[in-house]
C-alpha cells in the first residue's frame, strides 16, 4: 500500500524525450497565408509570383502589359489585383503597411470590397508605417486615413478558416506628374496577419468581413 500511494504521486525530477518537427517554406500559393492573383483577373498580368513570392508591377518594366504606367492628373483603380487567403487553422485579421513613412507617397491604397468613384464601400487595407510597427498607430490626423486620402475608412480584413478578400490599388496623380515615380525606389509592402483581435491598433477597427 505504501509503495502503491508513492507510485501516484506522479513526481518526477526530469523527463528527456525526442519528438521530430517538421516547418516547410513553401511559395505563396502554398502558404498558410495564401497570397496569388485573383484568379480570372482581367489585371493578373500587374501581378507577378516569378521564384515563388507575390510581388506588383504597374511600370514600364512589366513586360506582360503594352503601357509604361498610370496616366497624370488622374484617378486610376486596379479592382482584383491580388488575394490573401486564409489557410491556417484559426480565424486572423489581415492589413498592410508600407515602408517609407511620412515621407512615402501619399497617392495611393490598396483597398477591399468595391471601389466606386464618389460612392463605395471599399475598405482602405494600407497605412504608411509612419511610427515603425501597428502598435504605435493610433486615430489622429495623418494616420487616420490610407496614404492616399480616398474618402474610405481604414481596416483590417477578418478571414475566418478557407476565407479569402480580394485587394485592389487605387492611385491619384496630380496634374504634371508624368515622368515621375508614385512610390519611392525600395520601398515595399509588408501584409500583416495576427490572431489577436485586441492586438490591433485603434486606427484598423472596427475590421471589415468580406464574406
Amino acid at each position: 500500500m505504501g509503495a502503491g500511494g508513492a507510485l501516484g504521486t506522479g513526481a518526477f525530477t526530469s523527463v528527456s524525450a525526442d519528438r521530430s518537427v517538421q516547418v516547410n517554406v513553401v511559395d505563396d500559393a502554398s502558404a498558410y497565408l495564401r497570397l496569388v492573383p485573383v484568379p480570372g483577373s482581367g489585371n493578373a498580368a500587374y501581378v507577378n509570383t516569378d521564384g515563388g513570392t507575390l510581388s506588383i508591377d504597374i511600370s514600364d518594366g512589366n513586360d506582360n502589359v503594352l503601357g509604361n504606367g498610370v496616366n497624370p492628373n488622374a484617378t486610376t483603380v486596379f479592382d482584383d489585383l491580388f488575394r490573401i487567403e486564409n489557410q491556417g487553422t484559426q480565424t486572423i485579421y489581415v492589413w498592410i503597411l508600407e515602408s517609407g513613412g511620412r515621407n512615402g507617397s501619399k497617392r495611393h491604397a490598396f483597398y477591399a470590397g468595391s471601389w466606386e468613384q464618389g460612392g463605395t464601400s471599399a475598405r482602405a487595407i494600407s497605412l504608411a508605417d509612419y511610427n515603425n510597427g501597428v502598435g504605435t498607430l493610433k486615430r489622429d490626423g495623418r494616420q487616420r486615413q490610407p496614404q492616399f486620402d480616398a474618402g474610405i475608412d481604414t481596416a483590417a480584413v477578418e478571414l475566418g478558416v478557407g476565407e479569402f478578400v480580394d485587394v485592389g490599388l487605387v492611385v491619384d496623380t496630380p496634374e504634371g506628374s508624368a515622368g515621375s515615380a508614385i512610390l519611392k525606389d525600395g520601398q515595399t509592402m509588408t501584409i500583416n496577419a495576427t490572431a489577436d483581435r485586441e492586438g490591433l491598433a485603434d486606427v484598423f477597427t472596427p475590421v471589415y468581413d468580406p464574406s
